[in-house]
């Protein structure tokens, strides 16, 4: 008998793996994993991503967990195949849409105003990958470079000029955060006024000479005036900003902070209200922040009243576990009433704290001007990770522009 020949493959750059062909799908194959799609949409709409559960999938399907298991190896692999298959491309390509608006070569009377007012469950989904791909692998290795491929699409290039760079930019973050922003609100009222405001202003905008904020300003530590509650806040920000609103356990941000979760109970009765109060703390903190930056541009009569200041914070390093945890709070809204009440609190008070500010702005315009920048930051947030260009683009001369329009420069 001759000996077994063992058979190395070895590839070159300039060569591929053979291709694995996969045999059809009958069609009842076809019609079970359609099923599961549908039931992958309803129970994330209904849990979140986090919270896919195989078990509760398959029985919506009504189909066996077995027939679940021969397609998808785990919840990792599901939430991958419902990207790929179902929200992916209506998502990307609201961005699209919504960058082709503010770019003047979408109509005016397109259906992404409505969208951008009303966001669907499936753009609800595509903007909750997005924040999650930061932190789960699996997802991130598709959502990432889609993401980043489609805002290269758009122009968003080492090539690009800063000021179309930026309208880019700032369009992506109006696609992404109004849809964030409707996790809380149900609906961003108004908000086809405000896209049609960023296409005006884009139209308009003229490169202007500006000088770049700092590339890091540490922002104000929490302080309640109780230090150990103030290092268990700060611990559950970081840690919920790592991993998520469900998986920060007690054990973990108590660690983290260096107490007994005892210590933790002894303050708060439960993860939840422990978490609602750092929300507040964290937006306390960033409120005023924004607000003294208004104020110092008035005073120094910069023409962007102050607007190009929250693109710099949304960059800080030092801000970076800050608004990570900010992020898992709005998708977490969705599914945890108190932190959507708690999240509610300050986007209902926006609009007064600017009014009290700037008692000579009329209110509609005031109410304009916060929604505006909450949905802009949200998105800013989320969407500046997909892309190493960010950093150099000319927000200023966009925010001149938007700031005189509304007559505020």
């Amino acid at each position: 008998m001759s000996p077994t020949r063992r058979v190395q493959l070895d590839l070159t750059d300039d060569e591929t793996p053979p291709v694995t062909r996969r045999r059809k799908r009958s069609p009842s194959q076809v019609r079970n994993a359609e099923k599961l799609l549908d039931a992958m949409i309803a129970e994330t709409n209904q849990y979140g991503l986090d919270n896919l559960r195989s078990a509760r999938v398959a029985q919506a399907a009504k189909l066996t967990t077995g027939a679940l298991y021969s397609r998808y190896e785990n919840a990792d692999e599901m939430l991958v195949a419902l990207w790929q298959e179902r929200v992916g491309a209506p998502f990307l390509q609201h961005l699209r849409d919504v960058v082709g608006y503010v770019q003047g070569s979408v109509p005016t009377t397109h259906a992404v105003v409505r969208a951008i007012e009303k966001p669907t469950a499936l753009l609800r989904l595509g903007a909750e990958f997005m924040v999650v791909s930061g932190r789960n692998d699996t997802i991130g290795e598709v959502v990432g470079p889609a993401v980043s491929n489609t805002l290269n699409e758009l122009g968003l290039t080492d090539r690009t000029d800063p000021l179309a760079g930026a309208i880019v930019m700032v369009a992506a973050s109006a696609a992404v955060g109004t849809t964030l922003r409707s996790f809380i609100t149900g609906t961003n009222p108004g908000w086809g006024a405000s896209l049609h405001s960023l296409r005006t202003a884009a139209d308009r905008a003229v490169p202007k000479p500006h000088e770049p904020m700092p590339y890091d300003i540490p922002s104000s530590p929490i302080n309640t005036g109780n230090p150990v509650r103030d290092a268990v806040l700060t611990s559950a920000k970081r840690v919920v900003g790592r991993v998520g609103f469900k998986n920060a356990t007690i054990t973990r941000i108590a660690r983290r902070a260096g107490f007994s979760t005892s210590a933790i109970y002894q303050l708060w009765p439960d993860k939840e209200s422990m978490l609602d109060e750092a929300i507040h703390e964290v937006s306390v903190l960033d409120y005023g922040q924004n607000s003294h930056a208004k104020a110092v541009a008035a005073n120094t009569s910069r023409g962007d009243f102050g607007f190009t200041d929250s693109w710099y914070f949304g960059m800080m390093p030092s801000r970076r576990a800050r608004l990570d945890f900010r992020m898992e709070c709005v998708i977490a809204s969705r599914h945890r009433e108190s932190t959507r009440r708690e999240l509610q609190k300050f986007i209902d008070s926006a609009d007064s704290i600017l009014q009290a500010m700037f008692p000579a702005i009329p209110h509609s315009l005031v109410a304009q001007i916060a929604a505006m920048e909450q949905a802009l930051g949200y998105g800013f947030v989320v969407t500046n990770k997909f892309t190493t260009e960010a950093r150099r683009l000319d927000y200023f001369s966009l925010m001149v522009a938007l700031a005189k329009l509304a007559q505020l420069g």
